[in-house]
């Protein structure tokens, strides 16, 4: 008896090993299917965003400023005023991307900003430059945030950094890509544009096509996800719901919006994104030109020389990618819009902090981009033993406390990641 006994334990056993086995391996296809139908296309989408508010570093050294007769401060001012327009339009473009279908938003603002990108080929002085830069920042404005909050509507947290690095390093590819098609502009002769227009032009239409794309080919949810079988559909939502740590609430709540702005990590996270927004866009905006000032370098050689360095960045973000993590919807997406938003402040700073008169060294400038990189590193020390902090107090809590902390934000809807049952990704 204890024999037959023993051989049904050792079946079940079996048995569930197997199933185990063969969710794992269900899971696995479920996670290259997601990566093959989501990533390319955002991740194209987000190099050709960073592509477009960059490609002005690359249009100077082509005749920019030469042409539309520029002075050092107004072009320092065309390079800020793209980071205004970033500022006012990033929350309330995540607050209808929240609301409405992520395909349509995103396909729509990006069209908007290809659009004005090619129209910057047109500009003819100061103030058209100022007007198309503006336009350029609002409509970019609702993507990065956007993109953060849409990836993870499909992936847990602890599968997120690496895609997320994956994604963030399209920015860095961005400026090799950028770099090269310049390089590729400047042996093109025309008797009717310039370099710096045809920059605009050749590098603003694909912008435009893969807008389109957005509107066939971005899923919205997991739930109306055509290529998901039923099954993997139903394995997909319980992955993401198991995650939360907390209820998902699929409406919008002005509830949760407010919730963003009393809680002190939003602004923590805002200072770290300052911080790290200030050199990374200082230096994109302004590398040609340093590296112009570092030798008689032509402009041809100059703009080649700017590819190797985006490409060493391209493959450290592969390596060391790190990602944040946010609870409930609505909160996630205004979150990550407040946190960016707040963050591009530091854009419009980095507009300002290498100037022509630092030539050839940029000794300010630099010092600056390193003050900030110090800083940022300190906080996010700083934060992430706070972090292991708060995990291990709500490990020990018992249900009556968890219950009363639950009631202290305002119950489920309203707690996000301040849920007891919400651990940190560290």
């Amino acid at each position: 008896m204890s024999s037959t006994v023993a051989n049904r334990e050792d079946h079940g056993t079996t048995e569930t090993w197997s199933d185990d086995k063969v969710m794992q391996e269900t899971e696995k296809i479920l996670k290259r299917k997601l990566d093959f139908h989501l990533l390319p296309l955002l991740s194209i989408t987000y190099l050709l965003s960073y592509l477009d508010r960059s490609n002005i570093a690359n249009a100077k050294l082509g005749g920019l400023a030469e042409d539309t007769h520029l002075t050092s401060e107004q072009y320092q001012w065309s390079l800020s005023i793209f980071f205004f327009g970033y500022v006012f339009f990033e929350v309330p473009s995540n607050i209808i991307l929240r609301r409405w279908r992520p395909s349509r938003w995103i396909g729509l603002i990006m069209l908007a900003w290809g659009t004005v990108a090619v129209s910057l080929a047109a500009v003819k002085n100061f103030a058209g430059l100022l007007v198309c830069r503006f336009l350029l920042g609002t409509f970019e404005a609702g993507l990065f945030p956007g993109l953060i909050y849409f990836m993870s509507l499909w992936y847990p947290r602890k599968e997120q950094a690496i895609r997320l690095g994956f994604f963030w390093s399209f920015s860095a590819l961005a400026g090799a890509f950028g770099g090269l098609l310049a390089f590729g502009i400047g042996h093109i002769k025309s008797s009717t544009l310039s370099a710096w227009q045809l920059i605009f032009i050749i590098e603003g239409i694909p912008t435009i096509v893969v807008a389109i794309c957005c509107f066939f080919f971005l899923p919205d949810s997991p739930e109306r996800a055509r290529f998901l079988s039923n099954k993997e559909r139903e394995i997909e939502i319980c992955r993401i719901s198991q995650d939360a740590g907390a209820s998902i609430n699929h409406s919008f709540s002005w509830s949760q919006v407010w919730s963003v702005f009393t809680d002190w990590k939003t602004y923590i996270y805002s200072i770290i994104y300052i911080t790290g927004t200030i050199p990374l866009q200082a230096v994109t905006l302004f590398l040609p030109s340093i590296i112009k000032g570092m030798g008689k370098w032509t402009i041809v050689q100059t703009q080649l020389m700017t590819i190797p360095p985006y490409i060493c960045a391209f493959i450290a973000i592969i390596i060391v990618s790190r990602s944040s993590d946010y609870a409930s919807l609505t909160r996630r997406a205004v979150a990550s819009a407040v946190i960016v938003s707040f963050g591009t402040i530091g854009g419009a700073i980095s507009g300002q902090i290498y100037q022509d008169k630092q030539k050839p060294r940029y000794f300010l400038g630099n010092t600056i981009a390193f003050g900030c990189v110090a800083l940022q590193t300190i906080l996010i020390i700083i934060l992430r033993f706070i972090f292991i902090y708060i995990n291990r107090r709500r490990q020990i809590l018992n249900d009556d406390q968890k219950q009363q902390q639950i009631k202290r934000y305002g119950g489920s809807e309203l707690i996000g990641d301040r849920h007891p049952e919400f651990r940190y990704t560290l």
